[in-house]
């Protein structure tokens, strides 16, 4: 019988402590090299009992399950959150991999453990499952319990129990969703289903994506993980201030103009007069976590390097009108706002008038 005992760390996660990006410059190619990285878990469970499900909120897309019920199968759990753009870019390849084996003596569950406070929401959730129209089960971890269990710190994450309620194989990051076809097709074939010739043409249907070297981290804008704003000011968490931009911007560091108060968790827009968040980026795609407290549609103005955004290098969530591109944060989710084929260095800029306008977080791929 095989054991699998590697953790397998692709492109770098989103992580619930923030690392800066020279961490995961190399990541990529050690993975290649299928080399073990150490330290990346609180505590890795392959050869051990999986736990039992903890502290879940509850269930979409099927009645309760539990992990003692589920023996006899092989049970593959993806821990996510909906804000988070690695996470958001593995869906395709989870709903695939549910498509290609559910039905058999496989189940995979997606386990919803949320990153930021409006995460939490069951409601939140269920409109985000549904939004990506995900159809296999999800457990609502609003807690981050049986994310604790399990010993996480990253998103996505994917631990394959066998048939017996044994972890088998643990994965962080994107990517590896190959390997993660072999791995499920070996347990499989434990329980005597039949094994089935891998289809080489499938890994190419969707895009696999691939972290480029030099790529800005992911940054946060609440005090909790912030690294702090690039204009040189004093300033109180939890007091509103007046940002003055020195107009020379550095990269990878996020520049404030206006009025804003910085919270735990996100940086917020205090007045209705004009004022703008700009980044100096390298990235072949830029996302910001967004949103707003009152529930009606905040116009945020887009501009890269000074401009309107012209559409081959838009975003899913641009929008455009008389006056330029634009987006509608009409809740807290994440938005997609560049993308480009390679990768480039440009200078984003969110305007808005709103007075309640918030970022938590950019992501780039």
């Amino acid at each position: 019988m095989k054991r699998f005992t590697t953790l397998d760390v692709s492109s770098p996660p989103c992580s619930s402590h923030h690392y800066p990006g020279k961490v995961f410059g190399f990541v990529d190619e050690i993975i290649a090299g299928g080399v073990r990285i150490e330290g990346m878990l609180t505590e890795s469970l392959t050869g051990k009992s999986a736990p039992e499900f903890s502290g879940l909120r509850g269930w979409l897309n099927t009645p309760p399950l539990t992990v003692a019920r589920l023996r006899g199968k092989v049970v593959l759990l993806d821990f996510w959150t909906y804000s988070c753009v690695n996470c958001v870019r593995s869906l395709p390849h989870m709903k695939m991999l549910h498509k290609e084996y559910a039905g058999g003596p496989f189940v995979l569950i997606g386990v919803h453990t949320p990153e930021f406070e409006f995460e939490k929401l069951p409601e939140n959730v269920a409109s985000a499952v549904k939004r990506f129209g995900i159809g296999y089960p999800v457990a609502i971890d609003s807690e981050n319990t049986t994310w604790k269990l399990y010993g996480n710190q990253y998103w996505p994450r994917q631990t394959l129990i066998d048939s017996s309620g044994m972890v088998r194989w643990e994965h962080a990051g994107e990517g590896d969703y190959d390997k993660m076809g072999d791995r499920i097709r070996d347990l499989l074939k434990e329980t005597g289903r039949p094994e089935e010739s891998k289809d080489n043409a499938r890994s190419n249907i969707l895009e696999n994506f691939r972290f480029m070297p030099n790529t800005t981290p992911e940054i946060y804008a609440g005090t909790l993980r912030s690294q702090g704003f690039g204009n040189g000011q004093v300033y109180e968490p939890g007091s509103r201030t007046r940002f003055i931009d020195p107009g020379k911007h550095s990269r990878d560091m996020p520049y404030l103009g206006g009025d804003w108060t910085q919270f735990p968790e996100y940086v917020v827009h205090a007045t209705t007069e004009s004022g703008y968040i700009l980044l100096k980026y390298g990235a072949r795609n830029a996302n910001a976590v967004l949103g707003a407290s009152d529930t009606k549609p905040v116009r945020v103005d887009v501009e890269l390097d000074g401009k309107p955004i012209e559409k081959g290098k838009a975003g899913a969530d641009i929008q455009w009108d008389s006056m330029g591109s634009f987006l509608l944060v009409a809740e807290n989710r994440l938005y997609d706002i560049v993308r480009t084929k390679d990768f480039e260095t440009h200078e984003l800029k969110l305007i808005t008038k709103a007075d309640d306008l918030r970022l938590y977080t950019y992501t780039f791929g």
